[in-house]
C-alpha cells in the first residue's frame, strides 16, 4: 500500500495565487511536446536548478527522463531508473517527496554529472496513479528554500493533471491521424496484387512511421512450420536469416505467442537469437489474418531501447492491414496460376476435341457433305461424324449433350465413341440408338444425357434410313418440289430411360435433294432485343441456297445467322452438318 501523502504546509495567498496562475497556463498547453518545456520554465520561476528532470512511468514499471534540462537529451535516451532507484525512484516508490540538501552523504544518489548538491524529487499523482517525478537538483541547497518546496509541491498535483490531459489529447489525435493514415494505406495496399510489389511498398510505408535501419517481412511456411524471410531493408553486412522455427528467437515467439515482441535490450533477453551482432533493441508485431498467423514484421536498431509502445501501437493496426493484403496478393497468384494450368489443359482438351472430329468432310459419287462446329466456350457439348460404311453406304451422327465445357465435352467423347463402335456393327438407326441408349444408362452420370440425330444413307438404292432421340428435326430440301420440310423424328433423350425403343423412318433420295442436320445452338440463338433465329429462317435460308455446293450452304447459314445475331455472345454449341445429293 503507498504512504499517504502529507499535505503541504500552508503558503500566503499572494503565492498561493501565483501557485494557480502558473498551473492554468500549464493547463492551457495540450500540445504534449511543448507541455513539458512549458513546465520547465515555470519551475524556473519558482526555484533556481541546474538540472531538471521529468520522469514519465514505463510500462515494466522503470522510469524514464521523458524531458531534460540542464545536460544533452542524448544522454537521457537510454538512461532509465528502477522503482526505488535512486532519490527519483525512492519518491515514486513511495509516493512521497524526498529533499535532500547534501547528496554525497546520500547513498541511494545516482551521480550522473558533477556539482550537484542538492536534489528534490516530487511524485507527480493524479488520484492514484503515479503520472510521474519531477526532479530537480542544483549545486547549493540554499535554492530550495522550504517555502520553494511548498510551492512546488503545491503545483505538483496540477501538473500531473497537465500531462494526463495532454497525453490524452495527444493520443485522440494520434489516433485520428493513424486511423486517416491506415485509410489511405489500405486503399493503396489493397490494389496491389503482385506479392514482391506488394512486400516492398509495406517496407516503404512502415518507413514513413518509424525510422527503421533494419526491417524484414517474414511469411509462415506452414508445412515446415518456420517463419521465412521474403522483404528486408538492412544495414551493414550479414547472414541472411532465411528460416526461423515457430518458438525459437524473438520472431519465432511472436508468431507462436501472437502477440508483440518488444525488447529494449536483446543483449539482456535469452531468446534472443545473435544473427547482427550490432543489434540492441527489436520489435516483432506478428501479421494475422482471421486468428491465423501468416508472418511478422521484424524491425532491429543498433540502439537500445528504440522501439516503445507507441510503435507497437501504429504497427499492429498496421499489421493487420498488411495480412490482409498479402492473402490477397498470394491468394490471386494461386488463382492466376490455376488460371494458367486451366488455360494449359483446356487447350490439351481443345486439341483432343477437335481430334475426335473427322478431319475432313467425305464424299463419294453422286454426294457431298460439309460440317460446321462453333463451341460457346473452349469445348464444346456438341457432337458430329461421319461413318463410311460398305457397299456405298454412309452414317452419320449429330448430337447434343446437355451443359457446356469440360464436363459436356467428355461426356460427348464416351456418346460419341459408343455411336461410332456401334455404326460399324452394321446397326440400322432405330437399333443403334437402342443400345447406345443402354449403354449410356449403365454408365450413366446424374444430371447428363445427349439428344441425337443418326442416319444412314444408301446412296446405291437412294434412300436414307433415319432414327432421332430429340435433336431439332432435321431440314430436307426436295429438288422436285424447290421447297423445304423437316424429317419429324420423335425419341428420347440416350441415357434417361434404360428401356426406351425409338421409331425409324425411311426417305427416298433424289438428285438435288439437300439435307441439313443441326443442334438447338442455331435455332435459339438469338439478338439484342431477345428474338430467337428459328426454324423458318433457316428454312428460307436453304430454299435460297440449295443450288450451291454443300459447303457453300452451310456458310451462306452461318452468315446470315452472324448477319441475324450482330455479333452477341453465342450461347449455345452450334453444329451444322450439310448432305447434298448431286448428278
Amino acid at each position: 500500500m503507498p504512504r499517504a501523502r502529507k499535505p503541504p504546509p500552508a503558503l500566503p495567498s499572494s503565492l498561493l495565487s501565483e501557485v494557480l496562475e502558473i498551473a492554468a497556463e500549464i493547463n492551457r498547453v495540450l500540445d504534449p511536446q511543448a507541455l513539458l518545456p512549458t513546465i520547465a520554465q515555470h519551475v524556473r520561476r519558482l526555484v533556481d536548478y541546474k538540472i531538471l528532470d521529468i520522469f514519465l512511468p514505463e510500462p515494466d514499471g522503470s522510469l524514464r527522463p521523458a524531458f531534460v534540462d540542464g545536460y544533452a537529451p542524448e544522454a537521457a535516451r537510454a538512461f532509465r531508473l528502477r522503482p526505488g532507484q535512486g532519490i527519483v525512484g525512492a519518491a515514486a516508490q513511495r509516493r512521497e517527496t524526498v529533499f535532500v540538501a547534501d547528496v554525497t552523504h546520500d547513498p541511494r544518489y545516482v551521480s550522473l554529472f558533477p556539482g550537484v548538491k542538492a536534489e528534490l524529487a516530487i511524485p507527480l499523482i493524479s488520484g492514484d496513479r503515479l503520472i510521474g517525478v519531477l526532479n530537480v537538483e542544483g549545486p547549493d541547497a540554499a535554492a530550495f528554500t522550504e517555502q520553494a518546496r511548498t510551492l512546488l509541491q503545491v503545483l505538483a498535483t496540477h501538473l500531473a493533471i497537465a500531462i494526463e490531459n495532454a497525453t490524452l489529447h495527444g493520443e485522440t489525435r494520434w489516433y485520428a491521424g493513424l486511423l486517416a493514415t491506415l485509410y489511405e494505406i489500405g486503399k493503396e495496399t489493397a490494389s496491389i496484387l503482385d506479392l514482391d510489389a506488394l512486400l516492398t511498398r509495406v517496407a516503404e510505408v512502415v518507413k514513413r512511421v518509424i525510422d527503421y535501419e533494419m526491417f524484414g517481412i517474414l511469411l509462415l511456411d506452414e508445412r515446415a512450420q518456420e517463419l521465412v524471410m521474403y522483404k528486408q531493408v538492412r544495414f551493414g553486412e550479414f547472414k541472411e536469416k532465411t528460416r526461423i522455427a515457430i518458438g525459437r528467437g524473438l520472431c519465432g515467439t511472436a508468431a507462436a505467442t501472437k502477440q508483440p515482441v518488444l525488447v529494449g535490450d536483446v543483449t539482456k533477453d535469452p531468446r534472443y537469437v545473435s544473427i547482427v551482432p550490432e543489434t540492441r533493441s527489436e520489435l516483432v508485431i506478428p501479421l494475422i489474418h482471421k486468428d491465423k498467423v501468416i508472418g511478422v514484421f521484424d524491425l532491429e536498431s543498433t540502439v537500445p531501447h528504440r522501439f516503445t509502445e507507441e510503435h507497437v501501437k501504429v504497427l499492429t493496426p498496421l499489421a493487420s492491414q498488411a495480412a490482409i493484403a498479402i492473402e490477397n496478393a498470394r491468394l490471386y497468384e494461386a488463382l492466376r496460376q490455376k488460371e494458367a494450368r486451366l488455360q494449359r489443359e483446356l487447350a490439351v482438351a481443345q486439341a483432343v476435341q477437335h481430334g475426335l472430329f473427322p478431319e475432313e468432310c467425305p464424299s463419294g459419287p453422286g454426294w457431298e457433305a460439309s460440317a460446321h462446329f462453333l463451341p460457346a466456350r473452349e469445348l464444346g457439348g456438341d457432337l458430329y461424324d461421319f461413318y463410311e460404311l460398305e457397299n456405298g453406304r454412309l452414317g452419320l451422327s449429330i448430337g447434343d449433350v446437355a451443359g457446356k465445357g469440360v464436363a459436356a465435352a467428355l461426356y460427348g467423347a464416351f456418346a460419341s465413341g459408343t455411336v461410332r463402335a456401334r455404326a460399324f456393327e452394321k446397326r440400322e438407326p432405330a437399333d443403334l440408338l437402342q443400345r447406345v441408349n443402354r449403354a449410356l444408362w449403365n454408365r450413366g452420370i446424374e444430371g447428363f444425357y445427349c439428344t441425337l440425330t443418326y442416319a444412314v444413307f444408301d446412296f446405291p438404292l437412294a434412300r436414307l434410313r433415319i432414327s432421332g432421340s430429340g435433336m431439332p428435326h432435321p431440314l430436307h430440301y426436295r429438288a422436285a418440289t424447290a421447297a423445304c420440310e423437316r424429317i419429324e423424328i420423335a425419341g428420347l433423350p440416350l441415357g434417361t430411360f434404360e428401356e426406351a425403343s425409338y421409331e425409324e423412318l425411311g426417305v427416298e433420295l433424289a438428285t438435288g435433294d439437300v439435307f441439313v442436320f443441326f443442334s438447338d445452338g442455331v435455332q435459339e440463338a438469338t439478338r439484342g432485343d431477345n428474338e430467337e433465329y428459328e426454324t423458318l429462317r433457316l428454312v428460307r435460308v436453304v430454299e435460297a441456297h440449295a443450288g450451291a455446293r454443300a459447303p457453300e450452304i452451310g456458310a451462306a447459314i452461318l452468315e446470315d445467322l452472324e448477319a441475324f445475331t450482330g455479333g452477341a455472345p453465342q450461347r449455345d454449341d452450334i453444329t451444322l452438318v450439310v448432305v447434298k445429293i448431286v448428278a
